[in-house]
């Protein structure tokens, strides 16, 4: 089997099941990240141990495993990351909130940012890499999360410092901070991209999400849906110096909720923004 009959082949199995334009993008990937092959380089002949793989892969792909885990590659904002079962996929959502992010916060100025829920590290990592002068933190309750976040700042080169750290245990935050090298009124940037879809939700969401991607990241209690939020807020009024900000994804349904628990937690300026496909995903607010 050649490299082109592979692609094709991947293709045509998965085009019943992703459509043709999503196959032919999962194709690309398994080329690129499994085997190596960039569009343009001459086709090679698989060998033995390559056909084996590529059928073992293609099976995965079938059942419904997310490209990502298979090849255990994510692009994310022009970074290639370690991802596995262990971490969230990052999705293009994340990319707009660094890009609000960054856009607001210009190079060249001293920066201290904590990323809180980091998963596979791709927030710091990336505001690192376009901000090389920042100093970057991502804390997780995950151990294997952050074994994953560590290991592609080691890839990639990126001096970002990862801990331990549960948000939702107020009374050890003191504690987990100082670990962290953070001080109270320290902080410019509080972000986060955190669990937020109720249980109820399950029904709207996508099969391969629910089977492959970590529930820890993913749901909060269906009667507490703002629970980390309150939790972020509450943590920022005490860690952000005054006019430091705090970056949040949400739940496109809970949006407008999350700004109003940021303005009733003493936060000035809050402003929500749309993502590229017209959802409120995304909030702003500094610490007066």
């Amino acid at each position: 089997m050649t490299i082109t009959e592979l692609a094709q082949h991947i293709i045509d199995e998965l085009s019943p099941l992703l459509g043709p334009g999503e196959a032919t993008s999962v194709s690309r990937l398994v080329l690129e990240d499994v085997f190596g092959y960039r569009r343009g380089s001459h086709p090679r002949r698989l060998n033995q141990d390559e056909q084996i793989m590529a059928w073992a892969t293609i099976n995965r792909l079938k059942a419904g495993e997310p490209v990502q885990y298979v090849t255990g590659i994510a692009d994310f904002y022009g970074l290639q990351l370690k991802v596995t079962p262990a971490v969230l996929i990052p999705r293009p959502e994340t990319e707009e909130l660094v890009e609000w992010i960054l856009e607001e916060n210009v190079a060249g100025t001293q920066v201290q940012c904590l990323d809180i829920g980091t998963g596979s590290g791709c927030i710091p990592l990336a505001l690192k890499h376009k901000r090389p002068s920042w100093a970057c933190t991502g804390v997780d309750v995950s151990t294997d999360a952050l074994d994953v976040a560590r290991a592609n700042a080691e890839k990639l080169s990126l001096e970002v410092d990862f801990q331990e750290m549960d948000v939702l245990q107020p009374a050890t935050h003191n504690l987990q901070l100082a670990t962290c090298n953070l001080q109270p009124a320290t902080c410019n940037l509080l972000i986060s991209n955190p669990p937020y879809i109720p249980p109820s939700e399950r029904a709207v969401m996508s099969p391969s999400t629910l089977a492959h991607e970590p529930e820890l990241a993913l749901f909060v209690p269906e009667e507490d849906p703002l629970l980390f939020y309150r939790h972020i807020a509450e943590l920022g009024t005490e860690l952000l110096t005054k006019g430091g900000h705090v970056y949040l994804e949400t739940n496109e349904f809970n949006n407008e909720d999350v700004v109003g628990l940021l303005k009733s937690s003493g936060y000035a300026d809050v402003e929500r923004r749309k993502d590229l496909q017209g959802k409120w995903r995304m909030v702003r607010g500094r610490r007066a």
